[in-house]
């Protein structure tokens, strides 16, 4: 294991600089967001960028393009801190970690999650077989301003979150079966409801409704787009688009957990159309859960590379060449600019299997959001600011996950916020430092200048 430094030389877990032109066979290299960019922003290098955001960096360029060599220093997006042999120990317990089940960190916390999946599956995955549910793409997490919009808030605030919400779901998941449509079942005899399959059999269900929404504070269910967007158009979408009407009639295709809880709130189904059931008698996660679960338990940096590792594998099923995003290569030749690459192929996706999981996740998001009402002042995905402590007064209905699956994640006393991957707070008990920043795309050495810059343009109260 490696580290590049933040003066650009790259030091082994033994102690001593490595030249990367005479790379060692068998070693591989890593550093966090902050030093690749400060990197190339001196005009050390170059980056191989995802979205504008560094996912490799090397030394000096080879070709007009990008072709992968032993000696690129993959970027995780966690700052490592100043003390190089601490961070080094780290990287050796992930990797030691993932070794234990015969997986190796081959680069990004995604490609590692990838190769522990490979090994301890138990049989044959088979993903995405059968007639699939008419799904575009996966949509992901529900993004959401609650209703007071960006400003300040203060007072006894609470981040609360469902913990390792998507790979807790992933575990308990009946998966690797055949996708069979409900007019299929009954013309073989089968006249079971999209509830006894969702509910009693515990088969994943997606559901082709027509849905009358009543007029309330938060939609239960997404509109779904008309075409595939990019990751960064769903979250503008969501952000500035009605993309959960209420006092309206919804037509869509959902899962089975989305109607039931939007059926909790008030909503009426008006016509079930079709419905999809993944017939599987096996969990294929479970011995993937038990090893991340273990690799959760490390010490500091450790236990968070394996917990991004166990968050990574959901994204590994939804990436889709056809709206996936934009690669380049950032450097610097007199002035920092980036020149596009063409886009690789990959595995096929399996919308199927992420969107029953991302789901299920927004239907428990809605519970939390309706429980809360109007304290809510951002939810993003398994996880809401509020402007009280729960409990509160609504309680939430019971789903894949409890009341008590709501945890604390972060009390807090202030909290400014201009969008929920945007927003900056201030602890309690009350620290003597800076606050705590949170701005997507921004190396946390550079979030907290960007952040103020953007509070001082937008001029809130």
């Amino acid at each position: 294991m490696c580290l590049l430094t933040s003066e650009g030389s790259i030091i082994s877990e033994h102690g001593y600089e490595v030249d990367p032109d005479a790379w060692p066979e068998g070693y591989r290299a890593w550093c966090d967001y902050d030093t690749a960019r400060s990197l190339v922003s001196a005009g050390q290098g170059e980056a191989l960028c995802w979205n504008s955001e560094e996912i490799r960096w090397r030394h000096r360029r080879f070709e007009e393009g990008w072709k992968n060599r032993p000696s690129d220093v993959a970027v995780l997006r966690v700052p490592f801190g100043a003390e190089h042999e601490r961070t080094l120990g780290a990287l050796a317990r992930w990797r030691d970690w993932l070794a234990r089940y015969g997986a190796s960190p081959t680069g990004t916390t995604g490609s590692a999650a990838w190769s522990l999946l490979r090994a301890t599956l138990t049989d044959v995955l088979f993903c995405s077989f059968g007639e699939l549910p008419p799904l575009l793409q996966t949509l992901g997490g529900r993004i959401e301003v609650g209703p007071a919009g960006p400003g300040r808030f203060a007072g006894r605030l609470a981040q609360v979150d469902l913990q390792a919400a998507y790979a807790h779901e992933l575990a308990s998941l009946r998966y690797g079966g055949r996708w069979f449509t409900g007019s299929q079942l009954a013309a073989s005899g089968v006249h079971c409801t999209p509830e006894w399959w969702a509910r009693d059999a515990g088969c994943p269900v997606f559901v082709a409704a027509k849905v009358r929404v009543p007029q309330g504070l938060y939609g239960p269910l997404v509109r779904r787009p008309r075409q595939r967007m990019s990751q960064l158009q769903l979250y503008l979408a969501q952000l500035y688009e009605d993309r959960y009407p209420t006092g309206t009639t919804l037509q869509g295709v959902w899962t089975w957990q989305e109607v039931a809880a939007a059926e909790l709130g008030g909503a009426k189904v008006l016509q079930l159309r079709e419905f999809w059931v993944q017939q599987a008698a096996r969990r294929p996660f479970t011995e993937w859960w038990a090893a991340v679960e273990e690799g959760r338990k490390l010490p500091g940096l450790a236990g968070l590379l394996a917990k991004m590792t166990g968050n990574a594998l959901w994204g590994r099923f939804c990436m889709d060449a056809r709206a996936q995003g934009v690669r380049s290569v950032r450097s610097r030749n007199g002035k920092l600019a980036s020149r596009p690459l063409p886009l690789r192929g990959g595995l096929p996706p399996a919308h199927d299997l992420a969107e029953t999981v991302s789901g299920r996740v927004r239907a428990e998001l809605y519970r939390l959001m309706a429980a809360a009402g109007a304290e809510v002042i951002s939810a993003h995905t398994d996880g809401a600011w509020l402007a009280t402590e729960p409990p509160w007064p609504n309680g939430i209905e019971a789903g894949v996950f409890t009341a008590a699956d709501w945890r604390i994640k972060q009390p807090a006393r202030r909290l400014d916020m201009l969008d929920p991957q945007t927003l900056r707070y201030w602890p309690t008990p009350a620290r003597p430092w800076e606050p705590a920043v949170v701005y997507a795309g921004q190396p946390a050495g550079l979030a907290a200048a960007a952040f103020e810059r953007a509070w001082q343009k937008a001029a809130l109260p």
